[in-house]
């Protein structure tokens, strides 16, 4: 039977190529944002952008991902000034970059990203990339860092009737260095998020935490066997999972505690896209058509939801104190908060 994480994967493949069958550039009939700023584009020549990640002045984004991009020079990690929508080359692509989310992350100095089977890091200044870690690195994987070491996962790919074969969590020193299983048998696992003391992660079912000390993996919530669990955030003591119950073809938002207890549903139907939480509120993407998506905001605990604007969202998606920041196609978009 396929899993929860095959199906959405499968579709999200499904889309690209529809995608690419209309043409790279446009999504259809699709209006603009219109109450947003797009800072770069395809005129910046930004292409298929996949993950995106900001700090104070710029966004660091991976483009393109296949060979007509690194045909077209549209491949690789970039860096965009948020207050010009200057582009600069950090990477040219010549290790084919991770074409969707969970190959990036940030630190105060460098950037971290997964090409070719490798986990590179570049100094936001730029210079020369540096191989990380090169063993038991997927084309997909998602990842996060924290002060010492890096944190992944393997994307799983599946087949209808093929099951589900556990994978690891990995981890390895961010400055270089060998990598070791940092919990093992893990149920299709992805969103690897942590915070100063534990690592979280999703299975297929489930959200799961491990302290970085050591020690066995803790389920913080276990759905049913005809439930699904995805795109995992969080802030503060505060966790936030995509959820389907049995016999919905909708997915849910959820908030759960670190600690464990009963989920508290936040929001009732949401595109299964990446979110991001602040202090007092979440942004994210739901679906009006195929082709349309809106971006929304509602306060942490839940309540009313706020649609803030709307046009085609790819998925990668972030946030300053002030700002969200998400992709389309090939634009960056900013939204004041």
């Amino acid at each position: 039977m396929k899993t929860f994480e095959a199906s959405r994967r499968s579709l999200t493949a499904l889309v690209a190529l529809a995608f690419i069958a209309i043409g790279c550039g446009q999504t259809g009939n699709s209006p603009q944002w219109v109450k947003g700023k797009k800072i770069a584009g395809k005129e910046q020549k930004l292409s298929h952008i996949s993950n995106i990640a900001v700090d104070d002045k710029f966004a660091y984004v991976i483009i393109g991902g296949t060979i007509a991009d690194a045909n077209e020079g549209t491949n690789g990690l970039r860096k965009v000034d948020l207050a010009t929508g200057a582009v600069t080359v950090l990477d040219d692509g010549k290790r084919m970059p991770q074409s969707e989310q969970g190959g990036l992350a940030t630190d105060e100095k460098y950037v971290y990203w997964n090409a070719g089977g490798n986990i590179l890091r570049l100094a936001k200044d730029g210079g020369t990339a540096e191989t990380v870690v090169s063993e038991n690195v997927g084309i997909g994987i998602d990842m996060t860092v924290d002060n010492e070491r890096i944190y992944w996962t393997n994307h799983g790919y599946y087949s209808p009737g093929t099951p589900s074969v556990p994978k690891p969590i990995y981890s390895a020193p961010k400055s270089g260095g060998k990598s070791s299983v940092f919990a093992d048998q893990q149920n299709v696992p992805g969103n690897v998020v942590a915070d100063d003391k534990f690592v979280y992660w999703k299975t297929v079912d489930s959200v799961v935490k491990q302290a970085k000390s050591g020690g066995a993996p803790q389920i913080i919530f276990q759905g049913g066997s005809d439930e699904g669990v995805d795109e995992l955030a969080q802030s503060g003591d505060d966790l936030f999972f995509g959820f389907r119950s049995k016999g919905n073809s909708r997915w849910a938002l959820q908030r759960v505690s670190k600690n464990g207890g009963t989920p508290v549903t936040v929001v009732k139907t949401f595109s299964l896209k990446p979110v991001v939480v602040d202090e007092a509120n979440i942004y994210f993407i739901d679906e009006e058509s195929m082709t349309l998506d809106a971006l929304c905001r509602v306060s942490k605990n839940g309540g009313e939801v706020t649609r803030l604007d709307t046009g085609y969202s790819g998925g990668a998606i972030a946030q300053s104190k002030t700002t969200v920041y998400f992709g389309t196609l090939d634009d960056i978009i900013s939204f004041q908060k």
